[in-house]
């Protein structure tokens, strides 16, 4: 069989030649692919441009919606005239009438048994006239239903009132115009629970060496009374009806004075009521055995930070200034009566100045 034997140089003519064609078909691959990347990028961009341009006519044609508000008229508060108490005045003496006003009893059935006696008020001046007793309280209530209670003047809003009282053996001493200290102070507690609104509650705490209650048995109230050691006696609260306050009334113009001064044991028995109190007043007339006790531990003592509100009475001086600070570190509020003069701000911190002595 005859073999075709093809000249080598014809070999190599033909390669090269299809080496050129293959470049220039890759070439005109290459500027097509190009082309279409070009016109597709131009595409888009155009695109793009179209729509951020619809985006700005939108936003430039919506119009923002305009809000309208309303406020209701404030309403104008409703000024409440008081008599202003003239500091300069001095007390005038009672009447006859309101020392010898009768009892009357409840013979509804309540948990506080007590005798009434005849006469529970004994004759003769406290030591500050009808009408310091009923200026000093302004019968405000909150307007919510929690009440509020004045005491000296001081008025605290709240629904559960502790008065923390002084009946120490110096509370007997005599008052400008007559009658004693502790006759002054049983008029100015009678008439504040009196003015105690329905739905509040309220107890009393009597000191003096000791503390006690209005549930403490016998009739050595100071031998019976807790000494401040270990866990304070229960105290309960009273509901502030009409029978309750007469019952509880009738019993504290009974209570006898005895004993030295001690602030901690009335009250810790007070700061350890459940619920605890929402209206504290503290009144003492004579320098506590534990007085620093109480101002190193008054944290410990109150750890709820209830303000308590506290009443210098007829004792100015270091005493009253440890009064003030007790106030001040509770945020409640100082009252002085000085010589049957109820006292505030300025005029009562001149009087705590221990050249008073």
């Amino acid at each position: 069989m005859a073999r075709m034997i093809v000249p080598q140089e014809d070999e190599q003519e033909l390669g090269v030649a299809q080496s050129q064609n293959v470049e220039l078909q890759l070439s005109r691959q290459r500027q097509r692919d190009t082309v279409q990347s070009l016109v597709s990028s131009i595409i888009l961009i155009g695109l793009l441009v179209v729509l951020l341009a619809l985006i700005t006519i939108l936003s430039l044609r919506t119009e923002s919606p305009t809000i309208v508000t309303y406020q209701a008229p404030m309403p104008e508060e409703e000024r409440v005239e008081r008599p202003e108490v003239n500091q300069r005045a001095r007390p005038n003496p009672p009447g006859q009438k309101s020392s010898r006003a009768k009892v009357i009893a409840s013979q509804a059935v309540s948990p506080i048994s007590v005798p009434i006696p005849d006469n529970p008020v004994p004759e003769g001046p406290f030591g500050m006239s009808d009408e310091i007793g009923e200026g000093w309280g302004d019968n405000e209530g909150d307007g919510t239903g929690g009440g509020g209670a004045s005491f000296f003047g001081s008025y605290r809003k709240g629904k559960r009132v502790a008065y923390v009282v002084d009946f120490s053996g110096s509370m007997g001493s005599t008052a400008e115009g007559g009658g004693t200290f502790a006759q002054a102070l049983k008029k100015e507690l009678t008439a504040s629970i009196s003015n105690l609104s329905s739905g509040m509650y309220f107890t009393v705490i009597f000191f003096s060496s000791r503390a006690w209650n209005l549930k403490t048995e016998g009739d050595d109230y100071v031998g019976n009374g807790w000494h401040g050691l270990g866990e304070p006696p229960h105290t309960g609260w009273y509901p502030a009806n009409e029978g309750v306050k007469k019952e509880v009334i009738t019993k504290i113009n009974r209570m006898p004075v005895a004993g030295g001064t001690m602030w901690y044991p009335g009250l810790k028995m007070a700061m350890t009521m459940t619920p605890t109190p929402s209206i504290v007043f503290l009144l003492s007339d004579g320098e506590p055995r534990d007085g620093d006790d109480i101002s190193f531990n008054m944290k410990q003592l109150n750890p709820g930070g209830t303000p308590i509100d506290t009443i210098a009475f007829e004792v100015p001086g270091s005493p009253a200034g440890r009064l003030m600070e007790i106030a001040k570190d509770t945020g409640g509020k100082f009252v002085m009566v000085h010589k049957g003069e109820r006292k505030t701000g300025r005029a009562a911190e001149a009087l705590t100045d221990p050249k008073y002595d």
